[in-house]
């Protein structure tokens, strides 16, 4: 049976999509409103304007200096208005009024309000006003046309929408938000003032045309504004307020998607290997292997992510030391009280023409340089031991890149700081689209300190944009598969990126790839999930000393294992405290928070819906460890850490 639809000419806002476009009916409602005719921009006056013409009036002819000394409006502000008044003809060239403008003014003063009756819409989806009034006249006529349902998607409708006329207020708030939009668009409609507004009771039923495709971009829906303003950022939150609780129509999206993702072409390009780099050969895996896996982009990528640069110069600066003796360096840090290697090693980078960091060096602890020996690369140790080794060492290569970058040090700490909010679950996903401005630097400082170490002359090439946007949609696919809409809806958008990400690598994984990439980012997405939970709630009256063995204790007690595992015993007290105040330092520091600011009630249901939360957890903190190893993984150990991941967030949901 064909459907009565309004016709609002062809809407097509969208870019690059993939696939075409559907189309929506979507039910609405039409109430009638009578109110006031805005005045036409064109012929109105501003304040300004007015306050000049009512002295020209008054006082009779006036220059611009007399008009800014009378009413104290910047000069250059007087003459642009008097410029405007006389291209209007409201003045003449000596700034007289002009006798048939003065007979205007006098007729405005009385001139009776014209009203106006308009159209304002209500969705019946979720009984949404629309933020658009449709007047009626001879220019604007309300057209329709017909549809038939096998064109076009019905939007299900509520019958407690129906029939609930808007209330005048309702009107001034579309009328503002219409203004608003049409400024945004390069209008000039304004608004009117609104004081006598009449509201019919019954109202009119059509259904408006709603374009949905879905973008390159990111995968993800887009409705078109039904009445040509761009998108419609209310149909699209009524939208996924429908996904979420009607699972037919959920089903028919998802449906759509997948026959998205399985009825593209491929392409000649999709099976094509990433072209080498000259430092990607034989010998070089063999000399400096953890180095080589960070210099590559990750599965899926063409650039480096800020992770990859920080991890890069880690081991650059390792192999650095390593290539050296850094015997008498660990001698050196060892033997020197802790509370003094700050001005030791501040001592040994002016030396070798280093600018020391503005908060000074931090002391080295012992672990840390046994962590070294042990084959582990931490930017703190590894640019002590690379500064006391070129202090003794003319020929050492870091006095090179302390001649071109003697702020080397604080660039260092700056691309740590923003490689750790990453990694710990703030900001967006570390997976940028073009190369960072980080990545000639890195370069240049790692084919210093190694000179085996060399790189291409032209820049890579991005990920082809049809590819990006079909991976980007058969992960957004599968997660929303995963979670549902209604959970998926509830993560936020940061959250959601980390998992599409991470998805994005689940699809396309295979045995013994790297998963470190994929370790990442779902220890940032369990962390980011952990901080939710942690926001509005009072940290326990405790000792700093306690914090461990009482989550511990918690843990035990609600039946979540024995005791905490090492990786959440090592937790540093500074962290967990700064965690409970409110500043998410590590995922092992907010499970701390959690376990230590949650009731027995919650923790019990929690052991009842996920008995290994805790042991999920500890699998997710160790595969990911400092995060900059490489984590070669068969596929049933990355899907175990995938499940260890997903399942812990959807209890934290439920909980």
């Amino acid at each position: 049976m064909p459907m009565k639809l309004l016709d609002y000419g062809r809407l097509n806002p969208f870019g690059d999509i993939i696939g075409k476009p559907k189309r929506l009916a979507w039910p609405v409602d039409a109430y009638r409103v009578t109110l006031p005719k805005a005045p036409d921009d064109s012929e109105s006056l501003n304040p300004f304007e007015r306050v000049i013409l009512k002295l020209l009036d008054v006082a009779g002819v006036m220059d611009a200096n007399s008009l800014a000394d009378e009413t104290r409006i910047p000069l250059d502000l007087v003459k642009v208005i008097l410029l405007r008044l006389r291209d209007r003809g409201f003045i003449n060239d000596h700034n007289a009024i002009v006798k048939s403008k003065r007979d205007d003014l006098v007729g405005q003063k009385v001139e009776v309000p014209v009203f106006v009756t308009s159209l304002l819409f209500r969705e019946l989806a979720t009984g949404k006003l629309l933020p658009f009034l449709h007047t009626l006249d001879d220019t604007k006529p309300l057209r329709k046309k017909e549809g038939e349902g096998s064109y076009f998607r019905l939007v299900p409708s509520d019958d407690a929408y129906k029939h609930e006329p808007p209330k005048p207020r309702d009107v001034i708030r579309a009328l503002r938000t219409m203004k608003r939009r049409s400024a945004a668009f390069g209008k000039s409609d304004s608004t009117p003032a609104v004081q006598l507004i009449t509201i019919a009771r019954s109202s009119e039923s059509y259904y408006l045309e709603c374009p949905i495709a879905i973008q390159k971009c990111d995968g993800e829906f887009r409705i078109a504004d039904p009445f040509g303003n761009g998108f419609s950022l209310v149909l699209e939150n009524a939208f996924m307020q429908l996904l979420e609780k009607d699972d037919k129509l959920a089903a028919r999206v998802r449906d759509w998607k997948q026959s998205l993702s399985k009825n593209r072409q491929p392409k000649s390009g999709d099976s094509k290997e990433r072209l080498k780099e000259p430092f990607e050969n034989d010998t070089n895996w063999q000399l400096y292997p953890n180095l080589i896996a960070s210099l590559r982009p990750s599965r899926n990528t063409s650039f480096r992510s800020v992770s990859e640069i920080h991890a890069s110069l880690e081991w650059a600066l390792f192999y650095a030391c390593y290539r050296r003796s850094f015997n008498d360096a660990i001698t050196q840090l060892k033997f020197t009280l802790q509370l003094e290697h700050p001005n030791l090693l501040s001592r040994a980078a002016k030396h070798v023409g280093l600018i020391p960091p503005k908060h000074g060096f931090r002391p080295i602890p012992e672990g840390k340089l046994i962590d070294f020996e042990n084959g582990q690369a931490v930017l703190g140790t590894v640019v002590s031991l690379a500064v006391l080794q070129a202090e003794k060492d003319e020929s050492h290569p870091l006095r090179r890149v302390a001649s071109s970058h003697p702020d080397l040090i604080s660039k260092l700490l700056d691309i740590k700081r923003r490689r750790d909010e990453k990694g710990h679950g703030k900001g967006g996903v570390d997976a940028p689209e073009a190369e960072l401005p980080d990545d000639p630097l890195m370069r240049e400082i790692v084919h210093t300190l190694l000179p085996d170490i060399s790189f291409a002359d032209t820049p890579p090439a991005g990920l082809d944009k049809d590819e990006r946007g079909d991976s980007l949609l058969d992960a957004r696919v599968s997660i929303q598969g995963e979670f549902g809409f209604k959970a998926f809806n509830r993560l936020g958008a940061n959250l959601q990126d980390r998992l599409i990400h991470a998805e994005g690598f689940w699809l396309s994984c295979k045995d013994g790839d790297d998963a470190l990439v994929f370790a990442c980012d779902l220890y940032a997405a369990v962390q980011s999930a952990f901080a939710r939970e942690l926001v509005g709630k009072m940290p326990p009256d405790i000792g700093d000393s306690e914090f461990v063995n009482a989550a511990g204790r918690k843990v035990s007690h609600a039946k979540l294992g024995e005791a905490l595992p090492k990786c959440l015993q090592t937790v540093k007290v500074l962290a967990i405290r700064q965690t409970l105040q409110g500043i998410g330092q590590t995922l092992g520091s907010c499970v701390i928070a959690f376990l230590l600011m949650s009731d027995s009630d919650t923790l019990r249901a929690i052991a009842d819906s996920q008995p290994t939360f805790i042991d999920d957890i500890a699998n997710v903190i160790t595969r990911r460890g400092h995060g900059n190893e490489p984590l070669p993984l068969p596929k049933a150990e990355i899907a175990r850490l995938r499940k260890a991941s997903y399942s812990t967030i959807k209890t934290l949901l439920e909980t």
